[in-house]
C-alpha cells in the first residue's frame, strides 16, 4: 500500500492506496474512460420515435450501445482509482455504488441499447405490420419501459459511489472546484445519460479527477529531496 499525503483542515495526512501501479498506467486508466465517454456521449443516437426512423438509425443504436457496455466497465475502475486517491477504494459506499452501477446501468444498456437496435435492424426484413409489433414491443423500452428500471437503480449507484466520493474529497480539504466537480458529476447523471446530461456527467468527473491528479503529482514533486550543488553544500556547511 503506498501513502499519499493529502489536506485535511489544514494538516496533512497520509492516505494509503490500495492499487499501487505505474503512475503513467494509473492516469491512463482514470483519466481516458471518463473523457472518451463524455464524447461518446454527444454521439448517441436519439431518432424519432417512428418505425422508419429506428430502423434506419438500428445499425448505430446497437453499435453505440456496445461501446458504451465497454466505457461504462472502465468508467467504474476509473471512479475506484480516484476513490483509492483519498483513500476510499475499500469504502462500502464506493464498493457498493460502484457494483450496482456497473450491474444495473450495463444491464439496462444491453437490453434497451442493444436490445432495442439489433430488433429494429432484424424488423428490416418483416413485413410493415409486423415491423409496427417490433416497434410497439421496443419503443418505451428505453425511456420508460420496464428496463428503465435498471437504469434507474444503476444511476442511483453512481450517485453514491461518486457523491460520497466528493463528500470525502471536501472532507480531506481538496479545492472547492474539485470537489465540486465531483458532486456534479453524482448529479449530472440523474438526468440520464445521453448529451447533454451524460457529458456534462462524465466530464465533470475527467476534469475533478484531472485536478486532483495535477495536485497529486505537484505534491510528488514537492516532497522529493533535493539535490544541492557542490557549491550549495559547501555553503551549508
Amino acid at each position: 500500500m503506498l501513502p499519499e499525503t493529502v489536506q485535511e483542515a489544514g494538516a496533512s495526512q497520509r492516505v494509503g492506496r490500495s492499487w499501487p501501479m505505474p503512475v503513467a498506467l494509473r492516469r491512463v486508466l482514470l483519466l481516458a474512460p471518463p473523457l472518451l465517454l463524455a464524447g461518446l456521449e454527444v454521439l448517441h443516437p436519439q431518432p424519432d420515435e417512428t418505425v422508419q426512423a429506428l430502423m434506419d438509425a438500428s445499425t448505430w443504436f446497437a453499435g453505440f450501445h456496445v461501446i458504451q457496455l465497454a466505457l461504462t466497465g472502465l468508467v467504474g475502475l476509473s471512479v475506484l482509482l480516484l476513490a483509492d486517491g483519498f483513500g476510499r477504494a475499500n469504502a462500502w459506499a464506493t464498493r457498493l455504488g460502484v457494483g450496482v452501477f456497473l450491474v444495473f446501468f450495463s444491464a439496462y444498456d444491453a437490453v434497451a441499447g442493444i436490445g432495442t437496435g439489433l430488433a429494429m435492424r432484424n424488423a428490416r426484413d418483416l413485413s410493415a405490420v409486423q415491423q409496427e409489433g417490433v416497434f410497439d414491443v421496443v419503443r418505451d423500452w428505453p425511456a420508460v419501459g420496464p428496463p428503465f428500471a435498471l437504469s434507474i437503480v444503476g444511476t442511483l449507484g453512481w450517485v453514491a459511489a461518486v457523491g460520497a466520493l466528493a463528500l470525502a474529497a471536501r472532507r480531506q480539504g481538496a479545492p472547492r472546484r474539485e470537489w465540486i466537480l465531483i458532486g456534479l458529476a453524482a448529479v449530472f447523471l440523474l438526468g440520464g445519460h445521453p448529451f447533454p446530461q451524460g457529458t456534462l456527467a462524465f466530464g465533470c468527473f475527467f476534469v475533478g479527477a484531472l485536478l486532483h491528479e495535477w495536485k497529486a503529482g505537484g505534491t510528488r514533486r514537492s516532497d522529493r529531496p533535493r539535490s544541492f550543488t557542490a557549491d550549495e553544500a559547501k555553503a551549508a556547511r
